[in-house]
């Protein structure tokens, strides 16, 4: 049972260390893969090339055997829909659990992405809550997990509701601390600060 974590990463923060650590105890995952996006689809595309991007998160997550860099969007180079990483994904693990790990943001605009349907064909979603965020009820509701169900019985096709613990990194807050000259040591791992201040 593996699940894939996609996003920009820009840069790796300790919340999302921390987010990717909890989901695998919680669900019992053999492993959580970091999905760096070559070109994101709903947000802006970094300024940071995609190299120093997934080099941030080897250094980030170098402590911790269950996770691990996937560049497969960055191997293709072209636009990064989850539905694409997913089908690739699936050809290599036919018949293991997969799990997309997602915001509550996100979620909330799942029916908007390409070809959500074929993407809980394929895997199955975990979405975590963020204080401040309400889950919008959509066509999608008749997949959530029921009481009694286990995650891990399901290959694909459900969706998991996970409750994060509060974590104030962002990456945005990050940037706009860097940029000032500011201590960012409390959200990033000193390998990613070492690696950002030698650029």
């Amino acid at each position: 049972m593996i699940a894939l974590f996609g996003g920009t990463f820009n840069p790796v923060h300790n919340g999302h260390v921390a987010l990717a650590r909890e989901v695998c105890q919680t669900y019992g995952l053999n492993s959580v893969e970091f999905v760096p996006s070559f070109v994101s689809v709903h947000r802006a595309q970094p300024r940071v090339s995609p190299d120093d991007r997934r080099r941030m998160i080897e250094l980030a997550i170098r402590d911790y055997p269950e996770l691990f860099v996937n560049d497969c969007e960055l191997r293709r180079d072209t636009p990064s829909y989850t539905v694409d990483t997913l089908t690739e994904t699936r050809r290599q693990h036919p018949d293991d659990s997969i799990c997309w790990l997602l915001g509550v943001d996100a979620f909330n605009g799942f029916n908007s992405w390409k070809q959500p349907h074929e993407i809980l064909r394929l895997a199955n979603l975990i979405v975590c809550l963020r204080p401040g965020v309400d889950m919008h009820a959509h066509e999608f509701g008749r997949h959530f997990l029921q009481p009694g169900e286990s995650l891990s019985a399901f290959t694909a096709g459900r969706i998991a509701v996970f409750a994060m613990q509060p974590n104030p990194c962002s990456s945005t807050w990050i940037r706009q601390q860097l940029k000032a000259g500011q201590p960012v040591d409390e959200c990033l791992p000193a390998p990613v600060i070492d690696f950002i201040q030698n650029r």
